[in-house]
């Protein structure tokens, strides 16, 4: 069974990040990262929230803790990023 990854964060503007989060999908395609769902909080309108499948975890980590994926962090004005790895029971 495969591992999903639950990814939150406050963004300085929901739709600049979704085009930039859009934009990076191959990335994160090429480092095992299935893209599942992403939400937008109705409570708070600048909070984005991603469920993504992981294929590859050790590449997942390796991506989640990249400098790479940092830097686009703040293309895409994220903060207060939380990433939680599931794994079915």
């Amino acid at each position: 069974m495969a591992t999903h990854a639950l990814w939150q964060a406050d963004v300085a503007d929901f739709d600049a990040w979704l085009k930039v989060f859009r934009e990076d999908r191959a990335m994160r395609k090429a480092a095992g990262i299935r893209d599942l769902h992403v939400w937008r909080d109705p409570d708070l309108a600048d909070h984005a929230v991603a469920l993504f499948e992981i294929t590859n975890l050790a590449s997942a980590k390796a991506f989640f803790d990249s400098e790479e994926l940092a830097m686009h962090h703040e293309r895409g004005g994220i903060a207060h990023i939380t990433v939680k790895l599931l794994t079915p029971v």
